[in-house]
């Protein structure tokens, strides 16, 4: 075996990811004293479980999570808002989301930890245009990141005003619907938007070591559900999750530095450019550096979202609402390995003022 292609142990603080989810209802509403939005999500698969979660924001920020049995949560994958409120597992009946040619038909109920009925029915009627893929500004909402969280919506769309049956209540207290001042397709909308194939890609999670592997020289290591293909170089020039339209794929230019390979004043610095679902979504650079037994290294992302095939009233809105193409760009990662500490990691994401490309 030639010593190019020989083993080769490998460390880059890096790990990505998948969150699946099968569909989305998001709702929001106007003039409520206290909560400005309703999320119902369907899960049916290893991680998350199957059934329903229902997200429902305050207006301070905070996020309550309620879910019924079958569903598995974990508040550390939950990075939104400005905290986590309520928390609680509910029996949610009915608990009914499905997204038809129509749109949506959705309906459920459930008792808040106030002993309050919580209800949101929305039932669509009548035919409509294609449906387009959008990046949803979740991570815009995000004081305290744990992660980076790229929820990009396939078979996305907003729902018609006219010709659908809303009804939304906390307790005694009926919610309004808010609405968007822009027609689509000739029609009046509602803010209230699903998706019925989202796809959740995510960035360093919360971790306390490099992810650590072993591959020939070049070649591809596959590890905590990542490919990682390394170039002749040793670096790693690609860490990818699933497949097709259902994948998340990171790549570096040139190729992300192998921790181990570092001499001890050394500093190494590139591009990235994450697609979800085959489609590029935001990117930026990244800067490794040695002195003696610590590297620190910084992700920035300083690309915003450009996005393509969208109908031409959500273009003007990306356009006049900066946080939907913009908000990428706040976040940065920086985090710390000691080699003197068997490798450990400290770090994480926070939010900047970061402006992005123009």
């Amino acid at each position: 075996m030639s010593a190019s292609s020989a083993a080769r142990r490998i460390a880059v603080p890096l790990s990505i990811g998948l969150d699946p989810m099968e569909r989305l209802v998001v709702a929001s509403f106007r003039g409520d004293p206290e909560y400005v939005g309703l999320e119902p999500q369907v899960f049916d698969d290893p991680v998350n479980g199957r059934g329903m979660r229902v997200l429902r924001q305050r207006r301070d920020g905070k996020i309550d999570v309620y879910w019924q049995a079958g569903v598995n949560v974990d508040p550390a994958r939950i990075s939104i808002g400005a905290g986590i409120g309520d928390f609680a597992e509910v029996s949610i009946d009915p608990a009914h989301l499905e997204i038809t040619p129509s749109g949506v038909d959705l309906h459920f109920a459930f008792r808040d930890a106030q002993g309050r009925k919580v209800e949101l029915k929305v039932i669509e009627r009548g035919d409509r245009p294609s449906r387009f893929p959008f990046l949803a500004p979740v991570g815009d909402q995000v004081s305290e990141p744990q992660r980076l969280f790229l929820v990009y919506m396939l078979d996305f769309d907003f729902v018609r005003r006219h010709g659908t049956e809303v009804h939304a209540a906390i307790g005694d207290r009926e919610l309004r619907p808010a609405s968007i001042p822009l027609p689509r397709a000739g029609r009046r909308i509602l803010l209230i938007r699903y998706s019925d194939r989202p796809v959740i890609g995510f960035l360093n999670p919360p971790m306390d070591r490099p992810t650590l592997f072993e591959t020939t020289v070049p070649g591809t290591a596959a590890i905590d559900g990542m490919r990682m293909r390394v170039d002749p170089s040793g670096r790693v020039a690609q860490v990818a999750s699933g497949e097709g339209v259902h994948s998340v794929q990171f790549d570096f230019a040139p190729g992300f530095p192998n921790l181990l390979g570092l001499s001890e004043t050394e500093t190494e610095e590139g591009t990235w450019i994450v697609h979800i679902a085959e489609a590029a979504i935001t990117g930026g650079t990244y800067c490794v550096r040695r002195l003696g037994s610590t590297v620190a290294s910084r992700i920035d992302i300083t690309r915003k979202w450009s996005p393509s095939g969208l109908p031409p009233s959500c273009k003007f809105l990306t356009r006049v609402v900066p946080s939907f193409r913009n908000w990428p760009t706040t976040y940065r990662w920086e985090g710390t390995v000691e080699f003197d500490e068997g490798l450990a990691l400290t770090g994480g994401w926070k939010r900047t003022s970061g402006k992005g490309d123009q």
